[in-house]
């Protein structure tokens, strides 16, 4: 149970603070300092680079077999890179601080992954991963107070400070089993080799596409609820929201795939996703916006939970690798979206982002359609 509540806040530090925290905050800075949205995107690029790279190198063996470094470097860093930001107003500095903080988010994201989940403990995941929701839920709330004290500045440095509760929980509880972890991941290293066969392909096809789909969405739609006059009063709410249904979600959707089967439960998931993305576009208003915004919130990483508990059912023997490609394969997708969606915003239209989104996941969706079951014949 220490373990599962040191996951937890790994992923609120990591994912939700760290990684996401930069989304509420994006209009505060534009508001404050003038930033434009290319330097926005840019930053947000590297953050995806940073990722990434953070995904590719988790499997490696120098970091397999030092869980607990990496953990706590990555608590550690992840929290000066936060008290960082407002330091300086050089965007080039901002680019590598964002960078950074991506590549820690994908680090400690596998780390926390494979010691709360490891051993056979995969019923875990959908209470793991409710982590990014709380930290997302967080940075909804507080985000504005923070502001209201003392503008982006202050944002920056109070989202550092509430990282820190987190990040200390998560060493206290994992820094531990993180060493024991290293171990076994040591001896899977020498005694099992990683085989790739048509469901993992598939799976990874999946999820890959998911990142394309999910990552507009995620990462820009305060900054696209502002901008339209009609909604930008409930921009940091349908954020909070967000967080909020991505918190309970991966428990509800495990426990729909314990009857349902992974496999029904991902294709569901897909098709509530891209109705998410779709309502606010089709009829612009503001219950549209806050239902969409609660579809998106509740999927998107239960997308995620059940992804990652159907590879360590396919490969139990080597579960850091199979989750450092899941997310690396993921990490991809979400530097190729943005680029496609900013050239679609550009040529078509505001609108097709968001349509070009919901046409990738109906697409992931039927790939997940050609899904056998499994060598042991059940159900996924």
């Amino acid at each position: 149970m220490h373990s599962l509540i040191g996951g937890i806040c790994a992923l609120s530090l990591a994912m939700g603070i760290s990684r996401f925290g930069f989304t509420p905050i994006i209009p505060l800075m534009q508001r404050d300092l003038g930033v434009t949205e290319w330097d926005v995107a840019v930053m947000a690029s590297a953050n995806y680079l940073g990722y990434l790279i953070g995904a590719y190198l988790s499997r490696k063996p120098w970091v397999r077999e030092h869980l607990r470094t990496w953990l706590g470097a990555g608590v550690v860093i992840s929290i000066i890179l936060m008290i960082s930001m407002p330091l300086t107003q050089n965007h080039f500095l901002w680019t590598l601080l964002r960078l950074g903080a991506g590549f820690l988010s994908a680090i400690l994201f596998v780390v926390a992954s494979v010691v709360t989940l490891g051993q056979g403990r995969s019923d875990r995941a959908g209470y793991l991963y409710s982590g990014v929701g709380i930290g997302i839920a967080f940075t909804g709330i507080f985000v504005p107070m923070f502001d209201s004290l003392g503008g982006w500045e202050t944002a920056w440095l109070g989202l550092a400070m509430g990282g820190s509760a987190f990040g200390i929980l998560a060493w206290c509880t994992l820094a531990n089993m993180s060493r024991s972890e290293s171990g076994e991941q040591e001896k899977a290293r020498s005694s099992n080799l990683f085989i790739r066969d048509y469901t993992w392909y598939i799976l990874l096809i999946s999820y890959g596409l998911e990142g394309i789909g999910y990552i507009i969405t995620a990462t820009f739609i305060v900054q696209m609820i502002k901008s339209m006059p009609e909604l930008s009063s409930i921009a940091n709410q349908s954020w909070v929201l967000i967080g909020l249904a991505a918190a309970p979600s991966t428990y509800l959707w495990a426990r729909l795939s314990q009857k349902a089967g992974i496999k029904a439960s991902l294709m569901l998931a897909y098709g509530l996703q891209a109705l998410g993305i779709l309502l606010p576009v089709i009829m612009p208003n503001q219950l549209n916006t806050l239902v969409g915004g609660a579809l998106f919130g509740g999927t998107f990483m239960g997308i995620t939970s059940l992804s990652i508990t159907l590879a360590h059912q396919l490969k139990p023997e080597a579960s850091m690798q199979a989750i450092g490609e899941l997310t690396t394969i993921y990490a991809l997708g979400q530097i190729i979206g943005p680029i496609i969606a900013a050239y679609l915003q550009k040529n078509f239209g505001m609108m097709m982002p968001s349509l070009f989104a919901v046409v990738v996941l109906l697409f992931a969706l039927l790939v997940l359609m050609t899904l056998r079951r499994n060598k042991k014949g059940g159900a996924v």
